[in-house]
């Protein structure tokens, strides 16, 4: 993140001096040409480091071009003294040509750097960073600019330069001497790369349509940048204040894409799709113009231009990178970087030509003409982006049925590629894994997808994506593959726990499918969360997944099994009081509130005679661990209903002494009934004692004792403990002795 943030801080402080020392040197129609001229120079150096790039690793190649640059602002220094226009024409050409693709390499070595699920979640602070270094760079020549002069920024540029080489070439070493050879899987792909990016785009419509949304965006940006730049000379003059203007100008924009990048861009993905944040830049251009139109002057301008440079720097890169995610990677480096640069410095020169005819024009019509062409392409811009959804949700369905993209729904953020993504692979028709033996067998639910049929579904597995692969043979119907797949995967991905969970209403798999759940549970706690309080979701589901939990320490999974203690079903609300007094055991500082949990037992308590009844007996119980108050014996005296309510009260009353009145209920010896009942008269709440005492007292003699103390009472019973497992063995010693006779 440093190197990001030193990287921008560069580029930043070089646009604001390259812009003061052009000014200062020519006027502003000289700006059409100059943009022109870069933008030959930017696609020429394109072209050149893409060969070089071929023949020299990125970790060679882009510290030398910092370095290089960095010589090179040393030169542009000395020459200033001597040849002042000739140095700001070089300095124009060498921030504005080179930096980008300087900058390019910079988020080269670091998409080599990282995998790709680590990219994910790191890409987002490191571009952050680059935000800030941003605001660095400008609040820095501003200080220069009003202590010394411009040509002061540039030895502090070229030392800035030749930082920004060191740090890349740190960061391009392989940690612990890791190799930067390409993957296994990868270095086929170079050999079959299309032989030109141009053939590429003539063969592409997709791609066609974001090249053609770079070019109107970069020349709109292009015609307002002279209108900006124009107003800024006409109001505030040439000279080292003209440095601080645009420092502080630069280092504003820096600061407001920030906070739209941290506040707006997950939320503008989420709400209004890919499209809609692709076409921002060309909105508030739209609007920006037409304002200028109506109010010129300074203070338009800098609206006009800083509304486009935030929303294209925030909310227009957070969309626009996604279009590029569908397409194979052979295809997505040919094209990206030829669409990326070329194309944008291409409108450069399309928005420099069009600014060069408007001069032609009556001075007074200039500005107007100038405007309503950019008007014009930012209408042109909106079109375009309209029809990328289109073209994005294509290319998309079939880069998910040919499984050539990468993508993991767990990091998918924008509304449209998670909407698509789900509703292809819930379509998508399920095969069997090669090389795997398969049983035919009854199947899950329906939500599991029918085996395919014909030629289609032989497609290589070598060729599928792994977690895509995960979820076909999940879904595949066949016993064996399924259990193997789930046994033979320590942490299943993201994308195939809605798979596994729906798996647990289908007996054969259902035990494995939840030891696969358990494995994941704590990391994963949210989506078995939805899950499990989810009413329409099968109720055999539902059931088991509230077991899983009990193998959880957090919170947050507490607080899900305490929604999930509202279930319509009995059994669902059984299970998650288990599991809630597993993860109270496991965590002593779970914060459970007891009001709630006296509310969940008067809801059991009030259900009536027959449905309180109707959970008799306890024979669907499966383990014996001391989290519930039942013993083997006692599983045939006891109800559900009963069980519950006590290990719901585990939760906010003492648990010990209410497992030994809950034994001592279901004795034949009436004074260690008595003693359980005394207990339970004290220290339950009379709200809950009053519905739940008739469940209690069934009637059975009970040794009369006169009122006591809560702690004697409390003492009596732990020392009954032992008589209470005494007299249940001899009960069951009896009731093994009956059915032997019978």
């Amino acid at each position: 993140m440093v190197c990001s943030g030193v990287v921008t801080a560069q580029f930043i402080a070089g646009k604001a001096t390259r812009d003061a020392l052009f000014l200062n040197n020519y006027d502003v129609t000289a700006m059409p040409a100059m943009v022109i001229a870069t933008a030959v120079v930017s696609i020429l150096f394109a072209v050149g480091s893409s060969k070089a790039l071929s023949r020299i690793t990125p970790g060679i190649f882009v510290p030398l071009a910092f370095a290089g640059s960095g010589a090179l602002l040393l030169a542009d220094s000395m020459l200033v003294a001597v040849a002042p226009k000739a140095a700001a024409v070089a300095v124009y050409l060498q921030v504005s040509g080179i930096g980008p693709m300087l900058g390019s390499g910079f988020w080269l070595i670091v998409s080599e750097r990282f995998d790709p699920r680590t990219a994910k979640s790191e890409f987002g602070p490191i571009a952050g960073a680059g935000t800030l270094g941003g605001l660095a760079g400008g609040l820095l020549a501003a200080r220069v600019a009003a202590q010394f002069d411009t040509v002061t920024m540039l030895p502090i540029l070229a030392v800035l330069t030749l930082l920004c080489a060191w740090l890349v070439r740190r960061l391009a070493v392989p940690k612990h001497g890791a190799s930067q050879a390409l993957p296994v899987d990868i270095a086929p792909e170079l050999t079959a790369m299309p032989d030109s990016g141009f053939r590429l785009l003539h063969a592409t419509p997709y791609l066609r349509s974001l090249a053609v949304l770079v070019l109107l965006g970069s020349a709109g940006a292009g015609l307002i940048e002279y209108v900006f730049k124009a107003a800024a000379v006409s109001q505030i003059g040439r000279g080292d204040s003209l440095l601080r203007f645009f420092a502080i100008y630069y280092a504003a924009i820096s600061l407001l894409t920030f906070i739209v990048q941290i506040s707006l861009s997950r939320v503008a993905l989420q709400r209004l799709g890919l499209a809609a944040n692709a076409a921002t830049p060309a909105a508030a251009m739209l609007a920006g113009s037409l304002g200028a139109l109506l109010a010129p002057g300074l203070v338009s301008s800098i609206l006009l231009r800083g509304s486009e440079s935030v929303f294209r720097g925030s909310l227009f890169r957070a969309g626009y990178e996604i279009f590029y995610t569908p397409i194979p990677r052979r295809e997505k480096r040919v094209a990206k970087s030829l669409i990326d640069v070329g194309f944008d410095r291409l409108g450069d020169a399309v928005g420099g030509g069009l600014v060069r005819l408007s001069l032609m024009l009556a001075s007074t019509a200039q500005i107007p003409v100038i405007l309503l062409l950019a008007a014009g392409s930012s209408i042109a811009a909106l079109v375009v982006a309209s029809r990328l959804q289109k073209g994005y949700i294509q290319t998309l369905e079939r880069s998910l049925v040919s499984r050539a993209v990468e993508l993991d729904l767990s990091d998918v953020q924008d509304m449209t590629t998670r909407t698509l993504m789900l509703k292809t692979l819930a379509s998508m028709p399920s095969v069997v894994l090669p090389n795997i033996p398969s049983t035919s067998n009854s199947g899950p639910p329906q939500a599991v997808a029918p085996p395919p049929h014909g030629p289609a579904s032989a497609e290589p597995a070598s060729n599928l994506d792994p977690d895509l692969l995960l979820i076909r043979a999940l879904r595949s119907r066949q016993r064996e593959t399924v259990v193997r797949t789930l046994r033979g995967n320590d942490a299943l991905p993201v994308s195939t726990i809605p798979d596994v969970i729906v798996l647990l209403a289908w007996d054969p798999v259902a035990p494995d499918a939840a030891d696969a759940l358990r494995r994941v549970a704590d990391v994963r706690v949210g989506q078995l969360i939805d899950a499990l309080i989810d009413v329409n979701q099968d109720f055999a589901v539902r059931r088991r997944l509230a077991r899983v939990f009990a193998v959880c320490e957090s919170q947050r999974a507490a607080d899900g099994l305490i929604l999930g203690l509202q279930d319509p079903r009995f059994e669902v609300r059984f299970q998650c009081a288990r599991s809630l007094v597993a993860i109270v055991q496991k965590n002593v500082r779970a914060q459970i509130d007891h009001e709630v949990i006296f509310e969940a037992v008067r809801r059991e308590t009030m259900v009536g005679r027959p449905v309180w009844e109707s959970n008799r007996l306890l024979n669907l119980l499966d383990d014996h661990d001391e989290r519930v108050f039942v013993d083997e014996f006692v599983k045939d005296r006891a109800n559900r209903s009963l069980a519950h309510v006590f290990t719901l009260l585990s939760l906010a009353l003492p648990p010990e002494p209410l497992r030994v009145a809950f034994r001592g209920l279901h004795t034949d010896d009436a004074a260690l009934r008595g003693t359980a009942l005394e207990y339970l008269e004290g220290i339950l709440p009379r709200s809950i004692r009053e519905h739940l005492w008739p469940y209690l007292d069934d009637g059975r003699p009970t040794a009369n004792r006169p009122a006591r103390p809560r702690d004697e009472i409390l003492a009596d019973l732990m020392r009954s403990h032992e008589s209470i497992v005494i007299n249940l063995e001899e009960l069951q010693r009896r009731e093994d002795q009956a059915r032997i006779r019978s």
